[in-house]
């Protein structure tokens, strides 16, 4: 899961490179009307680069050639995956582990069978 800059920055780069082109850090400068002090852009942008999310040429002051990388490209569906298997292993499985559980306690103590 990406930090809220982060994903700000990402949505960014998706909007500004759709088609296949790449983009640099100073078109994001103007995108987000050069108001980047809470994003941290720079930082941003080489945290996304070590998470596989751009690929990049990293100068000293600025990045060029920003692409999104497959992973980036499909950000969306790997956070769906993400959310899909926290639900399952945090919710779901724990309850029919309870449900399971009760029936057979309930069977063992003899609720199921007629009484006489």
């Amino acid at each position: 899961m990406l930090i809220r800059p982060c994903y700000k920055v990402l949505k960014a780069i998706f909007y500004l490179c759709k088609d296949g082109k790449n983009t640099d850090s100073i078109s994001l400068m103007v995108y987000f009307h050069h108001k980047v002090n809470k994003l941290d852009l720079n930082d941003s942008l080489r945290q996304l680069i070590c998470d596989g999310y751009l690929t990049a040429i990293d100068q000293v002051d600025y990045l060029e050639e920003i692409r999104l990388t497959y992973k980036g490209r499909h950000y969306f569906q790997y956070r769906w995956l993400d959310v899909k298997n926290l639900l399952i292993n945090s919710f779901i499985l724990p309850i029919l582990v309870a449900l399971i559980t009760t029936l057979i306690t309930l069977a063992v103590n003899g609720v199921f069978t007629a009484a006489p």
